[in-house]
């Protein structure tokens, strides 16, 4: 028995494609949720770096990384392995935006004498104060954007299922 052949359709009226133009080929509750983590996403994503390009000068991938040597490091300081390890960008983009934060004096890069091949970033007192004065406009942009349109119930339940899926591609990678 031969697996079903999609259904061929023909073009709506006027060129445009309607509903019943092609396949299903994901149901429309499935298409909104995933439209719709990808849409805010990149919405809340694109509100956030703005503010903090415009009031700081950093984008948000580099007030990442220095909330990571601020908060979550010993001595304001990690190694480049451990911080490419918990940011969400590719190795390749870490060490941009390392690279472009050292160049403005944010952060400092140092070479491990007995192994070359180790990197540990620092965190440097111009660098945290760049952190520290960004935190509070970050934070209240987080509230404006994401935080306040949810209810507390809302939160634990996408903070339940963006850890899930992210502890899926742990496992797929």
């Amino acid at each position: 028995m031969e697996p079903p052949q999609p259904a061929k359709h023909e073009p709506s009226p006027g060129g445009s494609i309607g509903e019943n133009d092609a396949p299903k080929l994901i149901d429309r509750e499935r298409a909104n949720a995933f439209l719709g983590l990808i849409r805010a996403g990149d919405s809340v994503f694109r509100a956030l770096d703005r503010s903090l390009q415009d009031g700081y000068c950093i984008s948000l991938h580099e007030y990442e990384v220095l909330l990571f040597l601020a908060a979550f490091s010993t001595n304001h300081a990690m190694p480049m392995t451990e911080l490419r390890r918990r940011t969400p960008l590719s190795q390749s983009r870490v060490s941009r935006v390392v690279s472009g934060l050292e160049g403005r004096g944010l952060v400092r890069r140092t070479t491990d004498p007995t192994d070359h091949r180790a990197v540990t970033v620092t965190l440097t007192q111009q660098g945290l104060d760049r952190y520290q004065s960004a935190r509070n406009r970050h934070l209240r942009d987080l509230d404006r954007h994401l935080f306040s349109v949810l209810t507390d119930r809302e939160i634990g339940q996408l903070a339940a299922i963006t850890a899930k899926i992210l502890a899926a591609r742990e496992t797929q990678v």
